[in-house]
């Protein structure tokens, strides 16, 4: 119990520490130059915004080849969201908000029958030493990376002239994403989108919107419901525990921010 205590203690130091954040960054900011797309937070430091609509924290930063953006989420119900929905960064340098051919980039992407089914629950440790609950949570946080790095392969999108709408996570073209959650159950999402698919140089200092979405679960995703169908796909039966699914009810509605940044050169 003292094990739980403390991680929930931590929790709520971690919840604290984002009401104090702005809900949408209002700085920019020169990447890091040591900078690896692998879901590890430890180049970002501290977070630069918290948007309450969609819950997670996040940082947009830019290099001279690369806009990149960073998304840290603590809440269970939110990373299975991003799990079964993707996060979506939608980018438009025209200076508009909305218009039909702005790029697209959306991650996590599973093929068919791939979504894997994480363990995120918190782990009673009464009894064990502090090097059992280490080995524990070490295991559970390696379970849970090594379904994720199995299973999602792919980036959607949209947008980029000669680039197909479903690439590899290890392609050469310009568009990374990766995720990994940390032994505290914190999902860390990084993207990196080559400045030159969005006809954009760092050294001019292009302004431009920015729209982070969370695409909703589907409902048969939803933990608690349990959707029997025939060969053909017909609904045959919905089963539904409340008590489970409840907590999930607002993952079915897509939630997203607008932002607007300028891109800083190493001079401005």
């Amino acid at each position: 119990m003292k094990a739980l205590f403390l991680t929930l203690i931590s929790c709520i130091a971690l919840t604290a520490n984002a009401q104090k954040l702005p809900s949408v960054q209002k700085v920019n900011l020169r990447a890091p130059s040591n900078i690896k797309i692998d879901g590890k937070p430890a180049e970002w430091g501290a977070m630069q915004a918290y948007n309450n609509a969609t819950e997670v924290s996040y940082t947009i930063a830019n290099d001279d080849k690369n806009l990149y953006l960073t998304i840290q989420a603590k809440e269970r119900r939110i990373i299975n969201k991003i799990m079964n929905g993707g996060v979506q960064l939608a980018i438009n340098p025209t200076g508009k908000k909305i218009t039909p051919d702005m790029v697209r980039i959306t991650y996590p992407t599973f093929e068919k029958g791939q979504r894997p089914t994480l363990n995120l629950s918190a782990q009673v440790t009464d009894g064990l030493s502090p090097d059992a609950q280490r080995k524990l949570a070490d295991s559970l946080t390696n379970i849970n990376n090594g379904k994720m790095v199995k299973s999602a392969k792919y980036i959607k999108v949209h947008g980029v002239s000669g680039m197909d709408t479903l690439v590899s996570i290890y392609n050469d073209e310009g568009v990374k994403a990766a995720a990994l959650i940390d032994d505290k159950m914190v999902y860390t999402y990084e993207m990196a989108v080559a400045l030159k698919h969005l006809g954009m140089d760092a050294n001019k200092g292009t302004k431009f919107f920015y729209n982070v979405k969370l695409n909703p679960m589907e409902f048969a995703d939803i933990p608690g419901i349990n959707v029997a169908k025939a060969a053909d796909g017909t609904i045959l039966s919905i089963n539904i525990n409340s008590n489970i699914a409840k907590p999930y009810s607002a993952a079915t509605v897509a939630t997203d921010f607008w932002g607007e940044y300028q891109l800083k050169g190493k001079s401005n």
